[in-house]
């Protein structure tokens, strides 16, 4: 193969020095056979960095993985440079910064979690760094070119004009990731305005042995017996560990002490039947070494002698480790062996690696453990064939089911608990403390050998390393995912947690819930064996890139809402986002979280939106305020908000989508007349039935001449909340209710925020039976990005006020699909393209039944609810689309369940208003034993109410949750002869 510069690439003589440094020829017949430009970009004059020299082994590399794993050749469109229309600029760009076997299944996950947003670079010429327009003081990077990675393993060789911004940095060109063949990482990574994983000082920190062993002991994790020799230590231990003994070390430390020392140490280890210890530098050296050298205990001049040579050499901030030689853990008796594959001699030993991953929800995950059986007295560094924990310890005849996956869950756990230390820690520090603002430590491995004290299994931690345990994470996913896919077909070989899952069932306690968070298969198996060591690193990665991309956004927020919608704005600004408020109250609540604030007070009539928005514009044209988005999350401002953004040209749905919303009688009917075949789908009409607007009394006289059929739903046409919905079985019952509706509701002072200021209508539809549902889907260019379902129980009849939700769905997976479909199609075909929107719908025996379409982000619980379980922010979603930015949904299935019943005023105000009651709820919700959200700051008796709070509780399954919803709702008043939960809740089965 030959690898040679494009025509363009430099300058003749740069040319010649390119070619003969980078190219290079194979006679491997193999499945890929192009010329691939790996020069800097063409546009560019830029000398050829010295680095560049391994650029083509490195390219040859990845094709040589991706040819071997069945994915394409990496197809070379450098000659024509990708234009901002072919992605645009506001976009999530991971900058992975390559090293061959370590970071390409990072880029491979990424590309099947969202496509196109990663990107490898080979060569520091293919960037450049250029002062932030939004950080002072700062540098934005920016990707010229890079090998970029899409759905199916498909990836291109691409160069971007205009070139793309870094939103976040995976930096492998370090010493220690590269063994010290190249560190030009630590001056691409320096005074970045965006997110990294981790940055040079961190790394520094993480990397010291003794430094991570502190971190490791604090958390229960066993490490060596250590004596340790420290010369200007930079950095202070989390704990002293109590098997370390520490000096402190300097150029004129007499030799008699350090023997002395050693000696000692050496005869504490005799006594214990310690026969060898290790002796290496507490940090790697330049070249990516530690220097460990092996001895025996009884060899001790020869070991001082070592340990005073490398204290000659030792730079500042290092230490020299005098530690004990962990024995590995011995085989049983081969005649006892279970298995004919088990381990013939007590020669061989196990060493295990844990790779732990900060979440996109700031949760460290312990992905799967990697574990390799060796021969201990050969090469102790030996790479072997990767296998699960449980292969592992039944090939060294530990056959204890139960025993394994306890053992498993602890390592696990702890493994967790070690990131979350390291987290706590640099939460706190300064950007200084962390040489970089935007970094943080999102990924680090563990070492450990299993050895045996006192008679038990023990897992020793050796080491913890920001970069170096990566690569064999993608050598044991690519030997599951390759036999899973070619060979063992549908018997994955890595499931760690499961069966202790399946074991525990309802006997799960609340204090178990937080393992079972995290460890979780569903944290990272979700997606597939590919890239499943990483997977929650990446969604990281992502999720980061998104947010960093929000911060400075400034965004119209129109109708600042009650006391329910402060949380949104409390929100945003904690993100960054700049909001320009539009309210009609001059002095809102939530003034001070503006960065700019217009009253406008006359926008609550919104027959004349049209108006409205154009006045509404020329204010922010008068205090000359540019926006990047225009967003409402109050039901009344839905067609103003796509008006005013129609005007400023800002990504939402359409007028006439917002208006088909809005009015209930234009979603039905819109709806049903949608009867055109559609290949893939099913018709949109069989979502919907007739419904008929009544304008006035003499309406109903033809709406009953329609043979229509009975019962019907009465409602207002604009309403929200059920507010004045109710069930008719007869026209003359229609004509009565009719009439005490249009009596109760004549103007928007008699029910605030019911959306009488669009107008008094009613409709009428036909009631179906069947089971109630929200579906809540985020939209991006017609697409749909996400779905989610919650189950509601039935209303308290004869209100239609909602009462018990569930979360995940309980309904077969093909139920949940139809739903997902269904919302999905009403939603376009009324014209909703852009949003965030909650669809209400019925599952009947024939399929899914359209209520009604709210143009807006779900109210009341939801939003909470889906962030807990899905790790997705709907508010977020939300003001990304509406800055023209595609919103990061991870998908994965949920570990826990949520059930909760709505506090009603009419009923409870007793309660809310019980001191004793809120000091119980708040015990509860400190304990993590409950969910209580309040929807207004105060009780509001009226003839149609709204809740005033959701109360619930999470557990491991449906029977779980409904018996502690039951006994809590019992015990602090909620059930009772009026409402009861039990009747509501026991809806809810699989």
């Amino acid at each position: 193969m030959d690898i040679v510069a494009g025509e363009k690439t430099v300058n003749d003589a740069d040319g010649d020095r390119l070619k003969k440094n980078i190219t290079t020829k194979t006679n491997t017949k193999v499945g890929w056979m192009q010329d691939a430009n790996l020069g800097p970009p063409s546009s560019w004059t830029k000398e050829i960095p010295t680095e560049d020299a391994d650029i083509a082994s490195q390219y040859d590399a990845l094709q040589y993985h991706l040819f071997e794993l069945g994915y394409p050749e990496t197809v070379d469109r450098t000659r024509a440079p990708r234009a901002a229309q072919d992605a645009p600029i506001e976009k999530a760009a991971v900058a992975v910064l390559h090293q061959a076997g370590k970071t390409t299944s990072i880029c491979l996950e990424g590309g099947r979690q969202a496509p196109g947003t990663m990107y490898m670079i080979l060569s520091s010429s293919w960037l450049s760094k250029v002062p932030s327009s939004i950080k002072p003081g700062l540098y934005t990077l920016f990707i010229h070119k890079a090998v970029t990675f899409h759905a199916g393993g498909a990836t291109f060789l691409d160069e971007f004009e205009p070139p793309r911004r870094v939103t976040y940095l995976v930096n492998y060109f370090t010493h220690s990731a590269t063994g010290g063949q190249r560190n030009d990482g630590q001056t691409i990574e320096a005074n970045l305005d965006c997110p990294m994983n981790s940055s040079y000082d961190l790394r520094d920190v993480i990397n010291d042995r003794l430094w991570s062993r502190s971190v490791l002991n604090s958390v229960g994790i066993a490490t060596p017996e250590t004596l340790a020799f420290c010369f200007k230590l930079k950095h202070t231990l989390v704990a002293l560990p109590p098997n370390v003994v520490i000096h402190e070390y300097e150029r004129n430390t007499s030799p008699d002490f350090v023997a002395k020392e050693v000696s000692t140490f050496l005869q504490e280890l005799s006594i214990k039947n310690r026969k060898h210890i290790i002796i290496r530098r507490s940090k790697r050296t330049q070249t990516g070494s530690s220097d460990a050298s092996r001895f025996s205990i009884a060899d001790r001049s020869c070991i001082v002698d070592a340990v005073l040579k490398l204290l000659s050499e030792l730079q500042d901030s290092n230490s020299v480790l005098v530690e004990d030689y962990v024995d590995h853990l011995s085989a049983g008796k081969i005649e006892d062996a279970k298995y004919l594959w088990a381990a013939p001699s007590a020669d061989f030993g196990v060493r295990c690696r844990a790779i732990v991953c900060r979440d996109f929800d700031n949760e460290p995950v312990c992905t799967p453990l990697i574990c390799s059986v060796f021969n201990k007295n050969i090469d102790i560094r030996a790479h072997t064939v990767p296998m699960s924990l449980e292969t592992a310890m039944k090939t060294l005849n530990i056959v204890d089911e139960t025993f394994i996956r306890a053992f498993q869950t602890s390592l696990r756990a702890h493994a967790e608990a070690a990131l979350q230390s390291i987290m706590n820690r640099e939460s706190k520090l300064s950007d200084k403390g962390r040489a970089e603002p935007g970094a943080q430590t999102d990924l680090i491995g563990i070492d450990y050998v299993l050895t045996e004290c006192n008679g038990i299994v023990t897992a020793v931690a050796l080491n913890m390393d920001t970069h170096k345990y990566i690569s064999d994470a993608a050598v044991r996913d690519n030997f599951t995912s390759f036999g899973n896919g070619r060979v063992v077909e549908n018997n994955r070989t890595v499931n760690p947690v499961v069966k202790l899952m399946e074991a525990s069932g309802n006997a799960i306690n609340n204090k178990d819930m937080a393992v079972r968070k995290v460890s979780h298969e569903n944290k990272f198996t979700c997606g597939g064996l590919d890239g499943m060591s990483v997977r929650p690193f990446v969604r990281t990665a992502l999720t980061k890139s998104q947010y960093f991309l929000m911060s400075g956004k400034k965004i119209l927020a129109l109708d600042a809402g009650g006391f329910h919608k402060a949380r949104i704005w409390r929100f945003a600004k904690k993100c960054g986002i700049n909001l320009i408020m539009v309210d009609p109250d001059p002095n809102h609540k939530v003034k001070d979280l503006a960065h700019a604030f217009i009253h406008y007070d006359d926008n609550c009539d919104h027959k004349n939106d049209r108006h409205h928005a154009a006045e509404i514009v020329k204010l922010l044209k008068q205090r000359d305020l540019q926006v990047d988005g225009c967003v409402t999350f109050w039901e009344d401002a839905v067609p103003l908000a796509a008006m005013v953004g129609e005007i400023l040209g800002t990504r939402g749905s359409i007028v006439e989508g917002a208006l088909n919303a809005k009015k209930k009688s234009r979603t039905q009917s819109t709806v049903y007349t949608k009867d055109e075949p559609v290949a893939h789908w099913v018709k949109t009409c069989q979502y919907s039935s007739p419904s008929y607007l009544i304008r006035d009394p003499a309406d109903i006289d033809a709406i009953c001449n329609n043979r229509v059929r009975y019962p019907l739903m009465l409602k207002l046409e604009h309403g929200n909340s059920a507010i004045g919905a109710t069930l008719v079985v007869s026209a003359e019952e229609l004509r009565t209710k009719h009439s005490a509706t249009t009596d109760c509701f004549r103007k928007e002072e008699d029910q605030q925020f019911v959306g009488l200021g669009h107008g008094t209508e009613t409709l009428v539809m036909e009631y179906h039976g069947g089971s109630e549902h929200d579906v809540d889907v985020v939209m991006y260019e017609r697409k749909l990005v996400g779905a989610f379902i919650s189950d509601n129980g039935p209303t308290n009849f004869p209100l239609f006020t909602e009462t018990a939700a569930t979360m995940p769905s309980v309904l077969p997976p093909d139920r949940q699909a139809q739903l997902i479909v269904a919302a999905y199609k009403c939603c376009v075909d009324i014209g909703l393209s852009d949003g965030v929107f909650n669809v209400e719908m019925k599952m009947t025996a024939r399929g899914p039944k359209l209520i009604e379409i709210n143009g807006r982000m779900a109210g009341f619980y939801l939003r909470k609810w889906i962030r807990r379980l899905y790790g997705v922010d709907l508010a977020m979603c939300a003001f990304m689309i509406s800055c023209d930015m595609k919103p990061f949904v991870p998908k994965f299935q949920p570990v826990e369940r949520l059930m909760g019943v709505m506090v009603l005023p009419s009923l409870h105000s007793h309660l809310v208003k019980d001191n004793h009651f809120r000091e119980r709820i708040q015990c509860l919700k400190d304990n993590g034993d409950v969910i209580f959200q309040n929807f207004n700051d105060q009780i509001k008796l009226e003839q149609y109410e709204t809740p005033y709070g959701s109360f619930g509780v999470s557990g491991t399954d449906v029977d779980v949750c409904r018996e502690k919803l039951l006994a809590l709702c019992e015990e602090l008043g909620i059930e009772s002869e009026k409402y009861k939960v039990s009747n509501f809740a026991r809806y809810f089965r699989y």
